[in-house]
């Protein structure tokens, strides 16, 4: 399994949904399943409230807080 990590500073923040989003293009992840797990220092957990919407082309995923996030592939 592979992954991506994110920092915080990579969401972009949903005004009129009052939310943030990081968008993935499908080439980097592939079209199988994602795990997202949030990372403090060396610590990944489960623990990570988000929803993914699956674009023909890219991946996008939607948190409430931004964290700094791995994503599994």
């Amino acid at each position: 399994m592979q992954f991506i990590e994110f920092k915080k500073e990579h969401f972009t923040h949903d005004e009129k949904q009052n939310s943030y989003f990081l968008e993935i293009s499908k080439d980097e992840v592939g079209f199988g399943n994602l795990k997202i797990q949030k990372k403090s220092d060396d610590h990944l957990s489960d623990d990570l409230d988000y929803e993914i919407i699956d674009h023909p082309v890219r991946i996008r995923m939607v948190v409430k807080e931004t964290e700094d996030i791995r994503v599994n592939f």
